[in-house]
């Protein structure tokens, strides 16, 4: 539980920071009014992601765990040209590997996976920052910048967690503002491609919303179906159809999620770990998505992209049954950004829960045995076991607050949140 306790310390250390840092909202705002963005973000990166990666990884020497080396295995096959899917297995999508061989190449260790990671999270908050600048003052967004790097949610799972997920609204934004600055639909498609190549699976997801309300569907369309052919005719005569391993992701049991915490109370009767289950979630997240695409459909896209993509990916969180509460990393920036009103007490004190909670929880659970609860009686077998239900429904609730936040209202006006 080492792991655990250690995640805890952390976060709680940067829960005290963070009160401090809210005390002072206004007059940080104000102050940062006037300062650079680039070097204010280089200096955040380097003070709350190089300097805690030199600091656990240099100094302290910790060897990295946990799904780094799930990466290393990955990237360092990569690195010596082997074929992913077919050399060795992967979850992720084709270029994934390729993409951390590259960084090896520069320092072949697994801390070099993890410096990786940091690196792309800084290159997410900067394009974060052309993204949302049409409607956000510069010192609102680098107090939210500030926030954003200190969270447990980003900060952990980037440093000791290694995780990659943020790199899904990088490049969705990336694809966006390209779009904006050439007024081509083809290049916004080819970086949305790239991005399903690059990252995993579950990046499809937000392109079917994104097609539905887009108006030149066509063009949208051919891109993305040449670069799927040219892949598949790439993929399949190296490795058949084991291109389809990232599919297998959806098998794995996972939680927190809706039915790991009913499953006891209907005695294992739920059929849990069935596809019914798969499709149920992946209907309804992306159905949710889609009703909040189209009720945002003439708003503008940034508000339209932020709100969509948490409502379409903290639902994923929990209600498919492989997606875990790490994912709470891939949508911490937009919900942080424009969802959270962080002059309201009540939305910030939650998200700093909801921030422990989502970061502890997964090595809580898979130290204890990745249980699984099959009746009333195993949630209270022990105290361990309690303890892991309670937050489990803890992350549940609070998502579905969150995802109600995000979701849009009728007759709402949407503005962006201070």
């Amino acid at each position: 539980m080492s792991v655990v306790l250690a995640k805890t310390g952390i976060s709680l250390v940067c829960i005290l920071l963070l009160v401090v840092v809210l005390s002072q909202r206004k007059r940080l705002s104000g102050w940062l009014e006037n300062k650079s963005v680039r070097v204010s973000l280089i200096s955040g990166w380097v003070l709350f992601r190089l300097i805690p990666f030199i600091a656990v990884y240099l100094i302290a020497n910790i060897t990295p765990t946990s799904d780094v080396l799930g990466f290393w295995d990955e990237g360092s096959k990569a690195s010596m040209g082997q074929v992913v899917y077919r050399d060795f297995w992967s979850p992720y999508s084709p270029l994934y590997a390729y993409f951390l061989g590259i960084w090896l190449k520069i320092w072949y260790s697994p801390k070099m996976i993890v410096l990786t990671m940091a690196v792309m999270d800084g290159v997410a908050l900067w394009i974060s920052w052309h993204f949302f600048r049409p409607f956000q003052s510069r010192g609102a967004f680098l107090f939210k910048a500030l926030m954003y790097l200190i969270l447990p949610g980003s900060l952990v799972l980037c440093i000791v967690g290694a995780q990659e997920d943020v790199w899904m609204w990088l490049f969705v934004v990336l694809a966006y503002l390209v779009r904006e600055r050439t007024v081509r639909v083809e290049w916004y498609a080819v970086i949305l491609g790239i991005g399903l190549l690059m990252t995993k699976a579950i990046f499809v997801l937000i392109l079917v919303p994104l097609f539905l309300i887009e108006k030149q569907k066509i063009r949208f369309l051919i891109p993305m179906v040449i670069i799927g052919i040219l892949s598949l005719g790439i993929l399949y005569p190296l490795v058949g159809l084991e291109f389809m391993q990232p599919m297998d992701e959806a098998k794995v049991l996972r939680a927190p999620n809706i039915l790991s915490i009913i499953n006891p109370w209907f005695f294992d009767g739920i059929g849990v770990g069935e596809k019914f289950w798969n499709w149920v979630g992946l209907v309804t997240s992306v159905g949710l998505a889609t009703l909040a695409a189209f009720r945002l459909q003439h708003a503008d896209f940034r508000i339209m992209l932020s709100r969509v993509w948490v409502v379409l990916y903290a639902t994923m969180m929990v209600i498919q049954q492989s997606a875990y509460s790490n994912y709470i990393f891939l949508f911490l920036i937009p919900l942080v950004f424009y969802i959270i009103d962080w002059t309201s007490s009540k939305q910030v004190i939650l998200l700093l829960i909801f921030n422990i909670l989502c970061v502890v929880h997964p090595s809580y659970w898979w130290r204890l045995g990745m249980p699984r609860y099959l009746s009333p009686s195993d949630i209270t077998a022990t105290q361990d076991s309690l303890i892991d239900y309670l937050v489990q429904v803890s992350i549940i609730i609070l998502t579905g607050y969150f995802v109600w936040l995000a979701f849009p209202k009728k007759g709402v006006a949407d503005g962006a949140n201070q």
